[in-house]
């Protein structure tokens, strides 16, 4: 028994000295101070929504004639409580970024490293963060230069961030539940947006299958200044929605419904797909996308539409007018441009007449300061579902999915036409297939036509 305890007291003494924030033996003194380096949450968010989602960004100084680069690094989540011991539950976990910069600690829990000894100038991780009532978070980080400089911990390399205790109060006073209609209408055309539209690859051109949720005010999964996480990048880049729904789905109970409408195909790109959605007091919020191609990584759609009205009703009915966003996974400019990853990723912008500022872009003219929509949205409310205001229902812990029951043609995909044309390139094969998949267990509510 006595060998017992010194093992488990020399297994507990390894585990922290592995998360310590240093490169390890053969190193010289840490260097004091941050030297520039900095840790960024999603911009720079000081307070945490429960089990949300956050992009932790590690970076050095940018300048015209400097950037910073590192060879090594770790990132470490940290109690603020040095005696409250390390745990995914009260802490929240890692997740890492579909890349090849960053692999997780085998000997230290919610730790991060790098994957190789290339210079970096960035990396960035995923950072699930823990249930309510988890207090604060310490996030550290570890920066290598090389041998005789490394630095650890000070200033902008340790962040706290604590938990957003005010999202707990409903900013809904509806009491009823309400369902909706929705109905997405294509509107692109080489009519409407004539300029570089691909009529060459006209057989191709569609909007992808429609993905959303309705959710609380503190959740988000695309939207001007984000982001992409590996899902998003896949609707944008690919039209497909298998992975994004997945990603949706992890959310469980924070989300009332999960929305879905099948696609708009060559020739019926501009005819229209609809889907059902329920809202209540808590998950109000509606936000979907749809990519449009082919295209580089374009999408539309909304985020973080609300439907409560402060007089504690429901919005009875509402025609959103949709354009096309970047999602910031690649460098494209133009519909046919070749795949070219973007590497970081950038966050998610609006494109506008203006900008990207390149006479290549087929949005861009200098001369207008307005554009025709992609797609439009419409919204109705079908009904109320009575419900008591002090009533819980077991619905809260469920995530349904409400989808259209249509059936829409897609055209079958000659492989070798493809790869057989040069000028078409890979990004209108990566925009070809779009998937659906129904693998996680979720309730099912077919919407009527």
């Amino acid at each position: 028994m006595g060998n017992l305890k010194i093992l488990m007291w020399l297994g507990l003494v390894s585990a922290a000295l592995a998360c310590e924030l240093n490169p390890g033996p053969g190193v010289g003194s840490k260097s004091p101070g941050d030297n520039h380096y900095r840790l960024i949450v999603n911009g720079e968010v000081e307070r945490y929504a429960p089990d949300q989602r956050y992009v932790v960004t590690l970076v050095g100084s940018r300048t015209h004639d400097v950037v910073q680069q590192f060879a090594g690094f770790k990132i470490i989540l940290d109690p603020l409580n040095p005696d409250t011991r390390r745990a995914p539950s009260k802490q929240g976990q890692f997740q890492l970024f579909a890349d090849t910069l960053t692999k997780f600690d085998e000997e230290c829990t919610n730790s991060v490293v790098e994957a190789d000894d290339l210079p970096k100038t960035e990396v960035q991780v995923m950072w699930k963060a823990p249930p309510a009532g988890s207090g604060c978070v310490l996030l550290k980080a570890m920066v290598y230069e090389n041998a005789s400089r490394w630095f650890a911990e000070d200033g902008q390399l340790t962040k706290r961030i604590c938990e957003d205790t005010s999202l707990s109060i409903p900013d809904c006073c509806a009491c009823d539940d309400a369902k909706y209609r929705m109905v997405f209408e294509g509107l692109w055309s080489p009519q409407t947006h004539p300029k570089n539209f691909p009529t060459q690859a006209l057989w191709l051109t569609h909007f992808s299958d429609v993905i959303g949720a309705t959710h609380p005010k503190n959740f988000t999964f695309w939207g001007e200044g984000q982001l992409a996480s590996d899902g998003f990048r896949s609707l944008a880049e690919w039209g497909s929605v298998g992975l994004m729904e997945r990603e949706l789905r992890q959310h469980g109970g924070l989300l009332r419904s999960i929305v879905k409408a099948q696609g708009l195909w060559h020739p019926r790109v501009n005819s229209n797909t609809s889907a059902a959605f329920t809202v209540d007091k808590k998950r109000h919020y509606l936000s979907l996308a749809s990519m449009f191609g082919p295209s580089p990584d374009w999408v539309v759609g909304v985020s973080g539409l609300d439907l409560c009205q402060k007089d504690c009703s429901w919005v009875e009915s509402k025609i959103i007018d949709l354009y096309p966003y970047d999602a910031g996974t690649d460098n494209g400019v133009s519909y046919m441009s070749p795949n070219s990853e973007t590497v970081p990723r950038e966050r998610m912008y609006r494109i506008t007449p203006m900008f990207p500022e390149d006479p290549r872009a087929p949005f861009y003219d200098p001369d207008s300061k307005t554009m025709a929509p992609m797609a439009r949205l419409y919204l109705t409310r079908e009904k109320l579902i009575s419900k008591s205001c002090d009533e819980e229902t077991l619905l809260a812990l469920v995530a349904e999915e409400e989808e259209n029951t249509q059936t829409v043609d897609k055209p079958e995909v000659d492989v070798c036409r493809l790869s057989a044309s040069p000028n078409i390139g890979s990004s209108i094969g990566r925009s070809v297939q779009s998937e659906i998949e129904n693998d996680l267990p979720i309730d099912l509510q077919s919407a009527s036509q």
